[in-house]
Order: C-alpha cells, then sequence, then structure tokens
C-alpha cells in the first residue's frame, strides 16, 4: 500500500499548490459569486466550483479507480480502496468575505482511513502535509486549563442539547479561539504547545486531510458520526492532553469513542 501511495501523493501535492496559485489569481481578478446553499450561515462561491471540477477532473484522469468525495457534489465511487476528499474551498465565508483565512483540503483514505492528506492555506500558499507512517506522540501541556480551546457557537448549541454546560465546558480552558476554517484550525493545534479543537458537526471533506497533518505531528484525533454525514472531531496536541478532555465532553459522546476508539473505519453510521 506504501508503494501504492507516494505516486498519488506526489501528484495530488503538486496539482493542489498549482490550484491555489490560480485561485489566488483568479480571485484577484474576478469577483466571486455567492448563493446560499442551506442558510445565510452555508453558502458557497463560483470559485468553490471551480476549485472542485478543476482538481476532481485532474484527479480521475490520473487515477481512475480511485473514489472521490467532494463538498460541492463531487461523489465517484472508486473500483479500489483510494477514496479522495476534497473541500475546495473551506472557509468560504473568509474567502467571500476577506480573501484570507481559508484552504484548499484534500485527503487520501485506504480503506476508509486517512493515509495522507495536504491542507493548503489559501492565502499564502503554504502547504500543511501529513501521511502515514504517522509520528509518536509528543509531550506537552496536560490539564485544559493550560490550553487554549477552538471551539463555535453551533459546537456549543450541540453540546447544551447533549447535556454539557457549554459556557462552563469552555471555561475550563485557558482561552476560547474560533478561525471559520475547520482544516486550517485543526492544523493549528499542532503549532500550539497545547491546544484542543472541539466540533460537533463537521463533514469528512472538512477534516480528512488535517487528520493525516496532526497524527503525522503526534497529535491525538478522534472522531464518532452524528446525524447524517456530521461528525464529532476531538483533537489535542499530545494524548495526555486528550485524554484529560475526555471526562468534560458529553457522555453519549464519550460512550462513543470508547466503542470505536475514535477510528474513523470503526464508526457504526
Amino acid at each position: 500500500m506504501i508503494e501504492e501511495l507516494w505516486p498519488l501523493a506526489d501528484f495530488a501535492r503538486n496539482l493542489v499548490v498549482a490550484c491555489g496559485a490560480r485561485l489566488r489569481e483568479r480571485r484577484r481578478s474576478i469577483s466571486p459569486a455567492m448563493r446560499e446553499k442551506g442558510s445565510y450561515r452555508d453558502i458557497v462561491t463560483d470559485h468553490d466550483l471551480w476549485v472542485q471540477q478543476y482538481l476532481a477532473e485532474a484527479l480521475q484522469k490520473e487515477a481512475p479507480f480511485c473514489g472521490i468525495l467532494g463538498e460541492e457534489g463531487a461523489r465517484r465511487q472508486g473500483v479500489s480502496p483510494w477514496t479522495w476528499v476534497l473541500d475546495p474551498i473551506d472557509g468560504t465565508t473568509n474567502y467571500y468575505q476577506a480573501g484570507r483565512g481559508y484552504a484548499i483540503s484534500l485527503g487520501l483514505l485506504y480503506r476508509e482511513e486517512p493515509v495522507w492528506g495536504l491542507v493548503l492555506e489559501g492565502s499564502s500558499g503554504k502547504a500543511l502535509e501529513g501521511s502515514i507512517p504517522y509520528g509518536a506522540g509528543r509531550s506537552g501541556p496536560t490539564a485544559p486549563h493550560q490550553a487554549v480551546l477552538h471551539l463555535g457557537v453551533k459546537t456549543m448549541e450541540s453540546l447544551t442539547a447533549l447535556g454539557v454546560d457549554a459556557y462552563r465546558f469552555a471555561r475550563q480552558f485557558q482561552g476560547v479561539r474560533y478561525f471559520g476554517c475547520a482544516s486550517l484550525e485543526l492544523c493549528s493545534v499542532a503549532e500550539e504547545r497545547g491546544g484542543v479543537y472541539v466540533n460537533s458537526h463537521l463533514k469528512l471533506w472538512d477534516f480528512a486531510a488535517a487528520w493525516a497533518v496532526l497524527k503525522s505531528q503526534g497529535c491525538s484525533i478522534a472522531a464518532v458520526p452524528m446525524e447524517g454525514e456530521d461528525w464529532f472531531v476531538c483533537a489535542a496536541s499530545n494524548q495526555e492532553l486528550y485524554q484529560a478532555c475526555l471526562s468534560l465532553l458529553p457522555a453519549s459522546i464519550r460512550t462513543k469513542l470508547e466503542k470505536t476508539g475514535g477510528i474513523l473505519s470503526h464508526a457504526e453510521h
């Protein structure tokens, strides 16, 4: 499997970097047209659709045996255990409003597990990449009050619905942040001395690539399915900090994590 991975990863890396450069130029020269997908908090632009088409067509041509799962409707079943998972513009609102704080996120699954991922910070072109074999765990702060928590309003609403006082949960940490771009925010956990990320409503394309980046740098990340295509995702800079945060999560989430180990292929939808 490793021998098959490297050519796919090399092609995908060059493709995403080239696409990112073209997208930056596109935004400078063509103002994005926006529409709401389900509500004013869930939007898509014609630039999202352009990126998805650009990447999906190239990936299919290079590796027709791979499946593809993309946020904006790109779905194709492969004839092999490999599947590309694509978020063409993660942080579309950031992209539309300011042209920064967004990413192109591309992950590669093998038998449902992330084995490679690249998160391209859109405005700078900085590539964050990870792949198997994943790195050993690392040390760092082990208590929530020593860590920064990445948490959004929608997840606070979900925590409340699941029986946890969301404000008390947030006050256990040194500080609270929210970027509006899941892949970049997850990757930032690896850059912090003590970072924790909790989200109750991610889609697979939001975190598949970042999963590989975090695991490569010795961080902990786990996910369990919620309703529909949503996943509850928890990540931390190190395993000890992750374990310390588990007791703060809703009992139903802890039960699912204990049952599956937070491993994607073990999940029961």
